[in-house]
């Protein structure tokens, strides 16, 4: 990691203010589901207008195919994360049709990697002294600044080996609060 992105990185929480929220882009979001809308849609009506007994299996087989993808992408854009809150108390997680999640910040208890079929970060949290976990995609905006932003909130936290090496320590932070001091 280059220095000036690690400079970045340090107090981010501080730099940045409260409250702020990461999301990803709205117009791409909403083009897919209205998109895979359409496509699912005119499959629908292509199926019951045009298609009659002698249609080749070619034509009756292809607008399944394109309503599997279609609401695969659509319900992937519905009820994936949509965006990130972070205000002095916790973190919100918020879905476009799906429940929202708000975590205190002293309910984290542990951050990983998630190496499942989509490489996630695994959140590791307590609700009323119940253990939960809450799994978010890598390809999120901004994650390195994310990540980098829990860790400073929360510097009680277990990481696995991986996230050792991506979040910064409070040595590490120490170490460029001193470089900045002495800069100025």
């Amino acid at each position: 990691m280059k220095r000036y992105d690690t400079y970045n990185l340090i107090d981010i929480n501080e730099k940045k203010g409260f409250p702020r929220t990461y999301r990803f882009n709205q117009f791409i979001r909403w083009f897919v589901i209205l998109l895979s809308l359409f496509a699912i849609t005119y499959s629908i009506y292509y199926i019951f207008t045009v298609i009659d007994a002698g249609s080749s299996t070619f034509r009756k087989i292809v607008p399944f195919v394109i309503i599997f993808f279609a609401a695969n992408s659509l319900f992937r854009n519905l009820f994936s994360l949509n965006s990130l809150r972070f205000t002095r108390t916790g973190i919100e997680f918020h879905y476009i049709a799906s429940k929202s999640i708000s975590i205190r910040w002293e309910d984290i208890k542990k951050m990983a990697l998630h190496s499942g079929k989509v490489r996630a970060i695994k959140l590791t949290y307590q609700v009323n002294e119940q253990p939960k976990e809450l799994i978010f995609t890598m390809t999120f905006p901004n994650m390195l600044e994310i990540i980098n932003s829990i860790a400073e909130m929360c510097p009680h936290l277990e990481y696995d080996e991986f996230m050792k090496n991506v979040t910064l320590t409070e040595d590490e932070r120490a170490e460029a609060r001193l470089k900045e001091e002495k800069q100025e």
